[in-house]
């Protein structure tokens, strides 16, 4: 259905917003059974095939209750977020009628632009002539202005028509997620989040940023990252018009294996990808990239812990960076991505925008000691020959802590991998800054004269020194 200027005007923010506070008091309502729909559950005095239908049918409710919690969120955010951008709109309208009333126009149901001044009788003078000449361009200039507000009122109100329909027709089809939800108001968090994605994904249209059907896949999974961990739209439109960012990008991650890290347990993961033993380099550098991009951040010092640095800002200029640091380290995906996998070894994309690994026979060993070693864009940890590196990183990367080799084995330390990570990337940096040689040289001489600039560099204590 076309919107017209007529419907704009009839719209009721107030109205939106009533309909949007009824369904949080309805939310809010069954969120308060959580305790009775689980102790329900138990019937602790119910044996046999009866008393454990009557649980399955108890615990599908339940589900049933969550699922209809996300649905009653979603919805809600949507409508909240529609009766601001009705109440922004309706002052847009009035004040484009108001100029329109000012200089004699009127603006129809459908948004032409009508002339109501009155013929002007003839002039009386040549100045008489010259000065309502002058005053007709100005209001031709003015009547523009009034067509170009009316029809960017209009793509406004579709977009917020649109955005809303989309999430009204997920909840009646049953496709708004609780996200693995274990209560009901977790499950309202799940649906919140749904809302806000199909929001996140309407702005990058509305902008050009975006078009082709709904996203999923790792697209979709981005968008609920950023919402997650509250990236602003602004820096998402920025990222995707200056690196042109499209769904087909990240295609580059499908098929391979997902290892999911949340140390913390607060349902904000972040994934790390397994590359395959024949991947080229060109494919893995983009992976890299694409990795950092979908995290949409990588947890350094914002959980509260103290760290050498301060966190960088995810976006644009944090990508550009990443980029043009991979081309300097270029090395690292052209030549040590099939050194390290034909010697044995595996990597991982990680959230900051380099590759770790481990693993790998007698000759790979040489290129990871201590705690492990950053070459260019690769970290290695210093684990040596595990009979399944495959297995010892997935291990590694869900923990989310560092891990070294000891006299039994592999152990797990204290450090978190965020840390870690951020300063094995300085360490990348470094690399990328003095070259292959230079970092050779310099870090020798270290050695030699007993410095260490280069640790200090990408913070001691984050490098768990």
């Amino acid at each position: 259905m076309t919107i017209s200027y007529a419907d704009v005007r009839k719209w009721d923010a107030n109205a939106v917003e009533t309909a949007a506070t009824d369904l949080h008091g309805r939310q809010y309502t069954l969120i308060g059974l959580q305790d009775e729909l689980d102790d329900a559950r138990r019937l602790p005095d119910w044996h046999g095939t009866a008393g454990e239908q009557a649980r399955s049918s108890l615990g599908t409710t339940r589900n049933n209750a969550e699922i209809l919690i996300a649905e009653l969120a979603a919805v809600e955010r949507a409508l909240q977020n529609a009766a601001d951008d009705v109440a922004t709109l309706k002052s847009r309208v009035a004040n484009n009628d108001s100029l329109a009333n000012t200089y004699q126009y009127g603006i129809a149901a459908d948004g032409a632009i009508v002339d109501n001044k009155p013929a002007d009788p003839p002039p009386k003078s040549r100045f008489e002539a010259e000065e309502r000449a002058e005053a007709q361009r100005h209001r031709e200039t003015i009547k523009r202005q009034l067509e170009q507000e009316t029809k960017a009122i209009l793509t406004a109100a579709t977009n917020i028509d649109t955005t809303l329909a989309r999430v009204m027709q997920l909840a009646q089809d049953r496709k708004i997620s609780d996200h693995d939800a274990t209560t009901l108001a977790g499950a309202s968090k799940g649906g919140d989040i749904d809302a806000q994605v199909v929001d996140m994904e309407q702005a990058l249209r509305d902008a050009g940023l975006l078009t082709g059907p709904p996203v999923d896949g790792f697209y979709r999974q981005w968008l609920e990252n950023a919402v997650r961990r509250g990236v602003p739209i602004d820096t998402i439109q920025k990222m995707v018009s200056e690196h042109h960012i499209t769904p087909e990008d990240f295609k580059i991650l499908d098929g391979m294996e997902e290892i999911r890290e949340d140390e913390d347990g607060n349902g904000i993961f972040k994934s790390y990808f397994m590359l395959p033993t024949d991947i080229s380099g060109d494919d893995a550098a983009k992976a890299v990239r694409m990795t950092y991009i979908l995290n949409a951040g990588t947890d350094y010092g914002t959980e509260g812990e103290a760290t050498d640095f301060a966190p960088t800002p995810y976006g644009s200029e944090e990508l550009r960076r990443i980029t043009e640091r991979q081309q300097q380290n270029s090395w690292s995906y052209d030549d040590d991505v099939g050194f390290v996998h034909g010697n044995g070894g595996r990597l991982v994309t990680t959230p900051n925008g380099m590759m770790m690994g481990l693993g790998g026979n007698l000759i790979q060993d040489q290129f990871s000691q201590r705690g492990g070693t950053t070459w260019g864009d690769t970290f290695m940890l210093n684990i040596d020959d595990p009979q399944d590196p495959a297995q010892q990183l997935r291990t590694v990367v869900s923990s989310g802590h560092a891990w070294y080799e000891g006299d039994t084995g592999p152990y797990q330390g204290a450090l978190d991998t965020d840390r870690l990570l951020h300063h094995e990337e300085r360490h990348s940096q470094q690399w990328a800054r003095e070259g292959y040689t230079g970092f050779l040289a310099s870090y020798v001489w270290e050695q030699v004269t007993g410095g260490n600039e280069t640790e200090e560099d990408a913070g001691l204590s984050d490098g768990g020194y």
